[in-house]
Order: C-alpha cells, then structure tokens, then sequence
C-alpha cells in the first residue's frame, strides 16, 4: 500500500463525496461524534515488524470505512476541518501500516494524536491537571520533573441541575459520585462522571428514546446508566466521550452532559407530573409543555424551586386521589389540557 494507495483511497474518498452530494447534509455535531468513534478504534502501530501481524489486518479492515468518513467530512467544509486534519493523518498511519512499514507509521500516528486532541480542545469541558508532562527542568520556576507535587486533579465546567448555569469545579480524579453544591442558586446536586464504551438509542413512538450507556468509572469499574426522553432534543455521544450524569434531588436525573461536545440534554423528571401523568398517562404530549414549564420557569426562580420541592412532597397523594375518582380525573384532565395549550403559546 504507502504513499500509492493513500492517494487511491482519497480518490475512492472523492468518488464517494460525489454520490452523497445528492443526499441531505447531516449535523456536523453527528459527524464529529463518528469520527471520535473511529478514532477510538484507530490500532497503534506495532513497535516492530513480525509476520502475520494482526494489526496489518485491522488496519486494512479499516480502511473502507475512513473513506466514508472523509468523504463525509470533505462534504461538511471547515464546520469539521480540524477532525478531517486528525483522520486524513490517520488514514496515512493506517496504509502504512497495512503495508508493514510501522515506523513511518508510528510516527503518522503521534502526530495523528495530537491533532485529535487540536479538534477537541475547543469543545471540551474539562481537563486533567497533569495532562501535560511537565520539563525535566523548567527555568522559570526552578522546578524538575521529579519534584514532589500535588495530587492531579480534573478540572471541569458543570452546569447545575436546578437553574442549569455553569460554573468551574475541581474534582478529585479517582472518583465518580461527587456532592457539590451550586454557586449561583445554593442548590445541592450530584455529578456522575464516566467515560463512554459505547452508547444505543431506541427510537420509540412518537419523540421516545431510550437511551443505554456502557460507561466505564475512573476507577475503571464498568456499569451502564439507562433512561428515556420525550421530546425533540437528542444526545450525541462517542466512545471515548466524558459523560457528567446530573441529578437533582440525589436520586432524579435531570441532565446529561457531554463534557467533550459540551452539549447537554435536560430529562423531563420522572417525579414532576405527578397528578398529570395519573390522568394523561406517561408519555403523553401534554406532559411535555407542563415539564418545560417547570423547568424554564420555575426552576429559574427561587420561589419556584421552592413550589417544586414541595410538589414532589404532596403529588404523589394527590395523584392517587385524583386516580380512584373518574369525575375528579376528568375534570382535572381538562384543565391541565387548557393551561398545557396555555403553556404551549407562551413557550
């Protein structure tokens, strides 16, 4: 292969950009979470030749799939161009690869690397005290390699899930579960923090989805977190991606937040319709402007988190009591059908 078939796939690459020109362009945030799944399973270049070596396999088996990505990036322009940069110079290291030449490819995919870590700086909410390695000696500060130093920790932006406003903590990185406290509304929440392994969505009726994680803990403990949402927004997450599961109370999830794309996706509570969802049913589409309701107003606002707090006391009683009288349900379903379409207009 080398240098030769590098060119034929990016041939193979235009070709393939040509056909999906016809096509409807895709979100570049769906792109980049693909190519940050390839670049996961992307091999290192073995550190010498052997024969029969199985990494020459792997890369050849990826190779097919690296032209669709590149024909697809190639068609999103500069939204995408610093991920095009990491997966033409990882394209390069796995045709040398394939060839056997795993020198020149070793050296292909540090400098891959780096451009992989390029395209996600921009986007990502966190970072590791010592990700850099630091100087054998650094002039400046008088200090060597091998000096004592604290403790490495991860520094990460998370936004509250009660008034959903960021804010910068610092958290220990051996640990998951973290207890912290809002700045800005003195709200206490919960951050789960785990990477991805792999992530499905089941699409179900109407705007349904359910969502599995296989995530794995810092601690490398692999667990999995599942969960449904109704509505129009959606999730994008790749292997390798930071995830921060946000729950307010301790035991309700109320966000995901993909620290690496920094987009988020706010949960409608599965405790905050208590009286709607005994006379609707659970995913019904009036649900979905009372919950946004909660969540874009009340939620905002001190005395409205307060109102909420003390909904999740008193609703599930008075769920129950509107379920065991038909007149008192009916009634009440055609009044919260009134302030939904109310709520509707407004929001």
């Amino acid at each position: 292969m080398g240098g030769v078939e590098l060119e034929q796939v990016k041939q193979r690459a235009r070709a393939r950009q040509e056909r999906l020109s016809s096509q409807p362009t895709e979100a570049a945030e769906v792109f980049r979470a693909d190519a940050m799944s390839f670049f996961a399973r992307v091999p290192e270049p073995p550190l010498y030749r052997r024969r029969e070596d199985p990494a020459r396999k792997t890369a050849s088996g990826l190779l097919e799939e690296a032209e669709l990505l590149l024909a697809r990036g190639w068609r999103l322009g500069e939204e995408v161009r610093l991920h095009v940069d990491a997966l033409e110079q990882h394209l390069s290291a796995l045709c040398l690869t394939a060839e056997g030449r795993v020198e020149a490819a070793a050296g292909q995919w540090q400098r891959a690397m780096i451009l992989e870590r390029k395209a996600t700086a921009g986007s990502r909410l966190w970072r590791k005290t010592d990700e850099e390695r630091p100087r054998v000696f650094d002039e400046a500060t008088r200090r060597s390699r091998y000096d004592p130093r604290p403790e490495p920790a991860v520094q990460v932006k998370l936004a509250c899930p009660w008034c959903q406003k960021a804010e910068d903590f610092t958290l220990p990185p051996r640990l998951a579960m973290h207890r912290l406290t809002c700045l800005h509304c003195a709200q206490g929440f919960q951050a789960y923090l785990a990477e991805v392994k792999s992530v499905e969505v089941a699409r179900e009726k109407g705007n349904r989805r359910r969502y599995t994680f296989r995530v794995e803990e810092p601690g490398g403990a692999p667990t999995r977190v599942e969960f449904e949402h109704v509505g129009g927004e959606e999730l994008v997450a790749a292997r390798r991606d930071l995830l921060a599961f946000l729950y307010g109370p301790p035991t309700i999830l109320r966000g995901v937040l993909n620290l690496n794309s920094s987009r988020v996706l706010w949960l409608p509570s599965v405790r905050s319709c208590f009286v709607a969802t005994a006379v609707f049913g659970e995913g019904a589409p009036e649900l979905v402007p009372l919950r946004a309701f909660r969540d874009r107003v009340l939620l905002q606002r001190a005395l409205g988190r307060a109102a909420v707090r003390w909904y999740y006391r008193e609703g599930p009683g008075w769920a129950r009591l509107v379920a065991s009288r038909p007149w008192l349900k009916g009634v009440t379903r055609a009044m919260l059908s009134g302030v939904a379409r109310a709520i509707e207009r407004v929001l």
